[in-house]
């Protein structure tokens, strides 16, 4: 059998969010993230929605919020099952720097103090993304 091969085909925002009115420009921040994906067997494509949501610590206010789509095709895959494991964690690090950029470009525009999300390590979304997976046809 041959190895299974992906690449990335689009990426685009589809929600963004900014809270402009945060107490001080030190408030304390929290990332949680949200991966989803959909695996059209018929087309071997893959649709990963990302959400980062950036809160503030002391109110749990809702300070960030974005939602990213993203489009990978495979070869040699047909079936879920197809799929390799290392394809979950790299869909999500391919998309990272992408969220990443597009959240600090948006705060900085907005005249605040931009919002800069640290790089991190992301292999622990990979069991959520698999859970997070559906089959269409």
């Amino acid at each position: 059998m041959q190895e299974a091969a992906f690449k990335l085909d689009e990426y685009r925002f589809t929600k963004a969010s900014l809270d402009f009115s945060l107490p001080s420009s030190d408030v304390g921040l929290m990332v949680s993230f949200n991966p989803q994906g959909v695996f059209n067997q018929a087309q071997a494509r893959y649709e990963l929605t990302f959400d980062v949501m950036i809160t503030c610590k002391e109110t749990g206010a809702l300070v960030v919020g974005v939602s990213c789509v993203a489009s990978f095709s495979f070869e040699n895959v047909h079936a879920l099952s197809d799929i390799p494991d290392y394809f979950y964690p790299n869909s999500i690090a391919i998309l990272f720097p992408y969220i990443r950029a597009f959240v600090s470009t948006m705060s900085l525009q907005a005249n605040i103090q931009p919002i800069l999300l640290p790089t991190v390590n992301l292999i622990g979304l990979t069991d959520d993304l698999k859970n997070n997976t559906k089959v269409s046809d």
